[in-house]
């Protein structure tokens, strides 16, 4: 095509609005290459870390990407690991690299400790961020529902005839949730008023002494925890036991996100493979109707938890099982 026919077309097409789509550009050039169209492009799962094996160690994290890259396979597409800050790699410097291969669709993993400030080039890339939000810039995100996993596991444990329940979770695992821990469970003392008002317990650094000392100063009967504790697992169980604590029948013990590091414990399923699914589907409808950068209106999909039955806490009252003590 001349040049001046080139010129005309691309004026006409910006009079009329026309904006190029990523995916339809790449089927074409398979079209007329006369390829399978079973790889259509690839996609960037971006984690915030120096090193993958970091986030890896955490059950949830693993199970995003594991969705993610089925997800993304079933449509064509290959997903490709990027970690943001190893070896001197900058937000900026990765945008140059993912544009350099032609991608310009991106997953944002969760962040596995503190949150990092990251720097990127934004309108470059659709965007969709796995697991979390970051405060700045707002981005279309998929979560889990955190307030509803507490409201939910409260109300279970109330049937087991619990009423003194305790949040016990690392700092960095609510502020990574922008709260949503705390602010459920602050909830509680207006949907739930028998329940004792029990200040919660969120060190920088959770420990034996510190954790049990607030278990005698406010005489919790059920602790509210999660799994992993910085990608170790949390011995809880095995700080109360050795306190000599029966677990279910002197004090519950209770996951917000039972995994597998403890699938016997009680607690709320977060359905982590649905939200690295979901989050793929949502950054392909981005870069179907050719969005990118920061959205005007972020939206946030939450995927809700259900409850599975462990160990860890007495039977609902009135309920006779076959694992009574």
């Amino acid at each position: 095509m001349a040049d001046s026919t080139q010129l005309r077309v691309s004026a006409a097409a910006t009079a009329v609005g026309y904006k190029h789509n990523a995916l339809v550009g790449q089927v074409m050039r398979a079209t007329r290459r006369g390829e399978a169209q079973n790889h259509l492009g690839t996609i960037a799962f971006v984690t915030p870390v120096a090193d993958s094996h970091e986030w890896r160690a955490t059950p949830t994290l693993q199970s995003n990407w594991e969705a993610a890259r089925e997800r993304a396979e079933s449509f064509g597409y290959g997903i490709t690991e990027f970690t943001l800050c190893s070896n001197g790699m900058t937000g900026q410097r990765l945008g140059g690299i993912l544009g350099a291969r032609g991608i310009t669709g991106a997953l944002l993993a969760a962040f596995p400790t503190e949150p990092h400030t990251i720097s990127f080039p934004w309108n470059d890339f659709a965007i969709v961020q796995v697991g979390h939000q970051i405060a700045s810039p707002r981005l279309d995100c998929v979560l889990s529902d955190h307030s509803e996993a507490v409201t939910m596991a409260a109300r279970t444990i109330m049937q087991c005839g619990y009423r003194r329940i305790g949040l016990a979770i690392e700092k960095y695992q609510d502020h990574i949730t922008d709260g949503r821990w705390s602010l459920g469970y602050a909830g509680l003392s207006v949907t739930m008023p028998s329940l004792a008002q029990i200040p919660p317990l969120l060190p920088t650094q959770m420990n034996v002494d510190l954790f049990l000392s607030w278990v005698d100063k406010h005489k919790v009967d059920c602790v509210l925890t999660l799994s992993t504790f910085r990608n170790e697992p949390n011995f809880m169980d095995a700080w109360l036991a050795g306190s000599g604590r029966h677990i279910r029948k002197d004090i519950g013990l209770v996951s917000l996100d039972v995994t597998r590091v403890h699938s016997d414990w009680s607690g709320v399923k977060q359905h982590s493979e649905e939200i690295g699914r979901a989050a793929v589907d949502m950054l392909f409808s981005k870069l179907q109707a050719g969005e990118r950068g920061i959205p005007q209106l972020p939206r946030t999909l939450q995927v809700h938890g259900h409850w599975h039955d462990g160990g860890t806490l007495r039977p609902a009252i009135g309920v006779k099982t076959g694992c009574e003590v």
